[in-house]
């Protein structure tokens, strides 16, 4: 990890998880994920460190390091800006719902072609 080839440093903690897990690896792994964008995966490693799923969870600084990178994670989140800024009211979003449902309903499945000649489908002599 301190060559920044956190790709490589992500192989080397999933093997060493799978010999003798522990939550510094953990937290390693998980700091490896974040370099790379992968913040759901993790969260979820950071999230087992604090329910004490590793060996060494409960030891004070595995837990706080674990804390510490999820704050930062909780940070880097790219947060959704547009609907923060519309400011819709929960009515007006179901009453727009409840239109687009009604809607929607009406149609039918059938492409426009098929409605035209469905009324001289009776007509077809057999």
């Amino acid at each position: 990890m301190q060559k920044e080839n956190y790709m490589m440093a992500e192989v080397v903690f999933k093997k060493a998880q799978m010999v003798d897990a522990d939550a510094n690896k953990a937290c390693n792994l998980g700091l490896c994920l974040m370099r790379q964008c992968r913040y759901e995966e993790a969260y979820y490693i950071l999230e087992e460190v604090l329910q004490g799923k590793h060996q060494g969870s409960d030891e004070i600084k595995s837990r706080k390091r674990a804390e510490e990178l999820l704050e930062e994670l909780n940070a880097n989140l790219p947060q959704p800006e547009f609907m923060a800024d519309l400011d819709l009211d929960d009515d007006f979003v179901k009453g727009i719902d409840d239109m687009l449902d009604a809607w929607n309903t009406n149609r039918s499945r059938r492409l426009p072609i098929f409605e035209e000649i469905s009324s001289f489908r009776d007509q077809l002599a057999c």
